[in-house]
């Protein structure tokens, strides 16, 4: 299982956990508050139940602003993942190349003759030519398929992540997939902007919670016409 994630009664809870820095005065307060309980008796001294009471309620009080976020973010994405995540083939074809590559290295030896993609210079193809990697603009396209990714977000912490596989005459989609990627709650993002440092959201993909990449898509939909023997 993914670092940060912990599953509890068949969902998934996402937190690294630095809110528990937020918390632990008051962990250590009820602590200090309920060890010094059986020494008050001992003492014959008054019990201080009061302070018990305050020192319990206000690290539960804690707790629930710290992590609610988490169990929030937890339930959605848990349900998101079960309705959404996943790679889906509706059909393959024969394919020479295809839109959307940044380049033909492994395209090549997959099978594809030459790849392209749309870039701020133009539309661009690229191949190989006397055995090495070449580019060189185009005004039109030869590939009839498109590899397109998308983000959208669906709540302010998590995102839905598409890469589908689209027929660029007929506008029909081949096979697509679809993956969650979900952002800490605040106290961890709290962490992340006090220290500079950097997190990567977590991902559930449907298969077996590993991330599915563009090639993964690409080679479950199209099959090189041409393929290396």
């Amino acid at each position: 299982m993914d670092a940060g994630v912990f599953e509890i009664f068949g969902t998934r809870y996402y937190t690294h956990c630095f809110g528990l820095l937020l918390v632990a005065p008051f962990i250590l307060w009820f602590v200090v508050t309920l060890i010094s309980m059986p020494i008050q008796v001992v003492r014959k001294k008054p019990v201080k139940w009061r302070k018990l009471a305050l020192s319990a309620a206000c690290t539960l009080a804690m707790l629930v602003a710290v992590f609610w976020d988490v169990y929030r973010i937890g339930q959605q994405a848990t349900k998101l993942c079960h309705e959404k995540a996943g790679l889906h083939v509706y059909r393959t074809a024969e394919a020479e190349s295809f839109v959307g590559a940044a380049g033909i290295k492994g395209w090549d030896e997959y099978g594809f003759k030459f790849t392209e993609r749309k870039s701020d210079k133009g539309k661009i193809r690229y191949f190989y030519e006397n055995g090495k990697q070449t580019y060189k603009k185009v005004d039109k396209f030869l590939s009839q398929y498109e590899l397109i990714t998308t983000r959208n977000r669906l709540t302010p912490k998590i995102k839905i992540i598409k890469q589908k596989i689209k027929c660029i005459k007929t506008e029909e989609i081949l096979g697509e997939s679809k993956e969650i990627s979900i952002d800490p709650g605040w106290a961890d993002m709290l962490f992340y902007n006090a220290t500079g440092f950097s997190y990567s959201p977590w991902i559930c993909s449907g298969i077996d919670e590993k991330k599915i990449y563009p090639s993964n898509v690409v080679k479950s939909v199209l099959k090189p016409i041409n393929k290396r023997q």
